[in-house]
């Protein structure tokens, strides 16, 4: 996926906007734009605007903090096609005690192909907890959730979950926070994802080099349940997704 350098910052309103192209190896064999791709294009825009507005990597490090995503939901309204230019929104709401939240659209001229949601806290990056610093976004926020119920609480059946795999954690997986970047984990079940409309994904434990995440699956009430846990059965993400 290419993001074009092109970009609009209004900023006294928290939004940023940047032009951005699917590649065709964003796509499934189906044609299915891949959650990975458009988790990645979240990402980067996230990243992006962070930056712009002070509070990028390079900024909270020097303080020893770093932002943690805790949970995305997505929903593809419209398949995008490779080669083709699209408008990317994003902007910060609100934060509520430790947690910040964030929103993506993605347009077609006046057609909304995507949209999302996610939640990030920050953490200390030497004790890897939750911190309460005194760190929020400076502007005019837009209070708009995309989804009525937000990113909604689910519980996975543990006693239904059925094995299909394991991955075994390698330096690609890593990000600049040194552990499996979040859109790693969707590279890990991208099978399981392809051609789902709609997605929600809990990150519950930092994964690291070496780890052993062991994938289960089930189907709970017209839902596929993912899960991905160490040995120990320490629980690292879980998605609902239809």
């Amino acid at each position: 996926m290419e993001i074009m350098t092109e970009q609009t910052n209004d900023k006294n309103l928290l939004t940023l906007e940047q032009k951005i192209c699917f590649k065709e190896d964003d796509f499934d064999a189906k044609g299915n734009v891949k959650a990975s791709a458009l988790m990645y294009a979240f990402q980067e825009i996230a990243a992006a605007h962070a930056e712009s507005l002070g509070l990028g990597f390079d900024d909270l490090i020097v303080n020893n903090y770093i932002w943690v995503l805790t949970k995305l939901r997505f929903e593809i309204k419209k398949q995008p096609a490779s080669g083709k230019e699209y408008i990317l929104r994003t902007y910060p709401r609100p934060r509520k005690g430790v947690t910040f939240f964030r929103d993506y659209y993605i347009y077609d001229g006046d057609v909304l192909m995507a949209v999302g949601t996610s939640q990030w806290c920050i953490i200390n990056f030497e004790t890897r907890r939750i911190e309460r610093a005194k760190i929020d976004f400076d502007g005019q926020f837009i209070d708009h959730e995309p989804f009525e119920n937000g990113i909604e609480k689910f519980k996975v059946d543990q006693e239904s979950l059925v094995k299909f795999g394991v991955h075994k954690v390698v330096e690609d997986d890593l990000d600049d926070n040194e552990h499996v970047n979040n859109c790693r984990y969707a590279v890990m079940v991208e099978d399981e994802l392809s051609g789902r409309g709609e997605c929600s994904i809990y990150f519950s434990k930092e994964a690291l080099l070496g780890d052993e995440i062991i994938l289960y699956k089930n189907n709970e009430d017209g839902y596929d349940m993912i899960e991905g846990k160490l040995e120990d059965g320490t629980i690292i993400f879980q998605v609902k997704t239809k």
